[in-house]
């Protein structure tokens, strides 16, 4: 074999160059077409190979053998380029259309107190084709158990699917104890961005929190229904933001300013919190961490019980004696007036700090809070009926009036008069709706109304829920001839 020039050639002098100019380069050009063409056909999803997007990268793929000069090879190569990158502008592939989607507006942040009964299941309303499940109580295993102080221990659950939540929300948690059901609500205190696991915090007061720090292991599990609550950290504002915390009322703020340093790091944020002594701050070293590390973030701490001396220390702690008043918030919130204050506490304690902040120029629409005791007061299993169920029952309670109540499931139908909640009249008619609080706080009742109408009680629903036509049948009132998913 000898060489003329740059091209071999055989013995019998066959130029083996032009063979490889004539088939490899076309083939090889093809083989990229080729690749080009099936990852434009992948990317086309279902739109299939005669798509006018899918089809030309085809047709490139022939072009090396129909005209094979070296600037017909380039130029094609080049061209089907070309076309991908415009194929991928007028033509995305689905999964990056959907993308591209906006995201979900977040959740409106509630209002001081929400109205105290709603109408669900009027005639005319849009619903899903396909609502929410009712998950009711689910076991989950207990991670670990954490003291944060002397009566206060956080119970780190796994996270089963599906418990989405809000910062500022709580969960039911049922145990047995000699042989009755108790079910309490419990403000969750981790953030909603943690996946795997959520805390809830739990102070040692009362039958079932002594019995959660006296039986709590890791290993152990618990029962918890699905988060609810409409005391929610407010999203969706460039104002700051002023926790304030009484006590074990610290739990819901704690998951707010956790989600607030995670995804709302360029947000104000203040924590005013009033605790009885020293020993009694919750999550002190983590709160140190965070003022230190997060400029955004005033941490201010007083102290209702006598100290030596007030403190102040250089790791952005402080805290001294009394409780909070105009000049601990002045000194703290430069301008409430355009600062949104959430709060969780004592009754008491509620009530001063609302007339304070109004006196100092801060609207209603800007005060937000929740009682840590109501969910504990209203969630006691059966309590005891005449007095608080007359409060709670609608005007119509005393017309003679009554309504028809159709159970789908059940297949059955009951007389439900104005004074009967829909709880009483499936009771009744031996229709078994799953029940504990008959309070409308532990949601073991969640039951869509399908038709009619029915006059909730409740304000720890999800405004999802109550547009799917969810109530709690055991603080809801028919109010004319309905249908019940039971």
């Amino acid at each position: 074999m000898q060489s003329h020039d740059g091209v071999r050639t055989s013995a019998h002098g066959k130029d083996y160059g032009f063979v490889f100019t004539d088939t490899a380069l076309p083939a090889s050009l093809s083989a990229v077409h080729l690749a080009l063409a099936m990852l434009r056909r992948h990317r086309a999803g279902a739109r299939g190979v005669l798509s006018p997007f899918v089809l030309p990268s085809f047709l490139f793929a022939a072009l090396p053998w129909v005209w094979h000069s070296p600037l017909a090879l380039g130029v094609g190569l080049v061209a089907h380029i070309a076309w991908f990158a415009v194929c991928e502008l007028l033509a995305p592939p689905p999964a990056r259309t959907a993308m591209a989607r906006p995201a979900a507006p977040a959740r409106p942040a509630a209002a001081a107190r929400p109205a105290a009964g709603r109408t669900a299941g009027k005639p005319g309303a849009a619903r899903p084709t396909a609502p929410p499940s009712r998950p009711g109580f689910q076991t989950t295993t207990v991670l670990a158990v954490l003291d944060e102080a002397s009566d206060i221990k956080t119970l780190r659950l796994a996270r089963p699917e599906g418990f989405d939540f809000v910062p500022g929300q709580f969960v039911p948690v049922r145990l047995q104890i000699d042989g009755k059901p108790h079910v309490r609500c419990y403000s969750i205190s981790s953030p909603p961005d943690t996946k795997g696991y959520l805390e809830i915090s739990v102070r040692r007061q009362g039958l079932v929190s002594g019995t959660l720090h006296a039986t709590m292991r890791a290993g152990a599990t618990l029962a918890i229904n699905r988060p609810a609550g409409q005391f929610v950290y407010p999203g969706g504002d460039d104002r700051p933001i002023a926790l304030v915390a009484g006590g074990i009322g610290i739990t819901p703020l704690l998951s707010m300013l956790r989600h607030a340093v995670a995804s709302d790091p360029t947000r104000p944020i203040t924590l005013l919190y009033s605790a009885r002594r020293e020993h009694d701050i919750a999550f002190l070293n983590e709160l140190r961490v965070l003022a230190a590390r997060h400029p955004q973030v005033k941490i201010a701490i007083t102290l209702t019980q006598p100290v030596e001396q007030p403190r102040a220390s250089d790791d952005g702690m402080r805290w001294r004696a009394g409780r909070i008043d105009a000049e601990f918030v002045r000194q703290y919130v430069p301008a409430p007036a355009h600062t949104v204050f959430c709060m969780c506490g004592p009754g008491p304690m509620l009530e001063g700090m609302t007339t304070l902040l109004s006196g100092m120029g801060v609207p209603a629409s800007q005060i937000r809070f929740e009682h840590f005791e109501t969910a504990v007061a209203a969630s006691q299993v059966n309590p005891s009926g005449e007095a608080e169920r007359a409060e709670r029952a609608p005007a119509a309670a005393s017309s003679d009036e009554s309504y028809r109540v159709t159970f789908e499931e059940s297949g059955r139908a009951a007389t439900a008069t104005p004074a009967m909640t829909l709880l009483e009249a499936a009771e009744a008619e031996g229709v078994a709706i799953p029940s504990s609080c008959r309070s409308g706080v532990c949601q073991a009742c969640r039951t869509r109304l399908k038709d009619g109408q029915a006059d909730c009680r409740s304000d720890v629903l999800d405004p999802e829920d109550r547009d799917a036509g969810f109530i709690l049948p055991c603080v809801t009132w028919a109010t004319s001839d309905c249908v019940l998913e039971a």
